[in-house]
């Protein structure tokens, strides 16, 4: 837990939420994200942060995060900031200006270009956490990807309060479409030919690797879940048997590499 020691540094006009961005008393700079229906359940938030704690659990690159707290003086003469936004603990993401933003643009590097990215198949294991978690907000209209250009040109997923089919996890999880992921975009095949990925064992090693991180993310969910604020107001019992009869049961789990299976042969058909 975090506390905000200094004003709002930024908002972020964002086409859905407008995140923040904030100093902390750790001194450092937070994006954070707020409850705009104090009193309801803070179900985007919820989303926001076991959507991190998976990613993470995926050893992905992932942006530290913290649970943070804004005083009203902290927000107050802001415009469009309303301080009953920030009655419930926020959710933050720690500010780095290494990160910089993948857009379509980048579907236009140069082959020499590639080589930048060391970990570039963490690109593809991005992908395919999104089918898992159902997430339909990373495609090529909105990457929510940066690349760190300190490190390797690392890969790094952002927003996650889109996962569970943009919160339906309650109606049962669908698999999204290849126009719903970035495997669909011209960057697909910038980054990789198609020798890299039917050439050699390199699915297979993926899909093994896939095994391990789910069942990650399964030892952790009880830590994950009592973690959650309470203030949020999240039936954290009613979400650990949801997301245990739909993110984790076995169908589902061979349903998803399939899919993400057939969305790179359709990309390199």
């Amino acid at each position: 837990m975090l506390n905000s020691i200094s004003p709002v540094n930024k908002v972020y006009e964002t086409s859905g939420s407008k995140p923040v961005k904030i100093q902390c008393d750790d001194l450092n700079f937070y994006v954070c994200k707020y409850n705009t229906a104090h009193g309801s359940k803070a179900n985007k938030l919820f989303r926001e942060y076991i959507g991190a704690c998976f990613i993470k659990e995926w050893d992905l690159s992932v942006p530290d995060f913290s649970f943070v707290k804004i005083p009203e003086e902290h927000i107050s003469n802001i415009d469009g900031l309303q301080p009953f936004y920030f009655k419930n603990i926020c959710f933050g993401s720690k500010f780095d200006a290494n990160y910089k933003e993948v857009d379509k643009f980048l579907s236009f590097i140069q082959s020499k270009d590639k080589k930048k990215f060391v970990n570039k198949f963490d690109y593809l294991k991005i992908a395919l956490f999104d089918i898992w978690t159902s997430n339909e907000d990373r495609n090529y209209n909105n990457f929510n990807l940066m690349t760190d250009v300190e490190n390797d040109y690392n890969f790094i997923p952002i927003d996650h309060e889109m996962i569970f089919n943009t919160g339906n996890l309650d109606k049962g999880l669908y698999l999204i479409s290849i126009e719903e992921s970035i495997i669909g975009t011209p960057l697909t095949k910038k980054l990789f030919s198609s020798k890299e990925l039917f050439g050699n064992s390199k699915l297979n090693d993926m899909e093994e690797n896939y095994y391990l991180c789910i069942n990650n993310c399964k030892e952790k969910l009880n830590v994950i879940l009592q973690n959650t604020p309470d203030d949020w107001l999240i039936d954290i019992n009613s979400e650990k048997e949801l997301l245990l009869k739909e993110l984790f049961n076995s169908k589902w789990l061979k349903d998803v590499f399939n899919e993400f299976k057939a969305f790179i042969h359709f990309q390199y058909k």
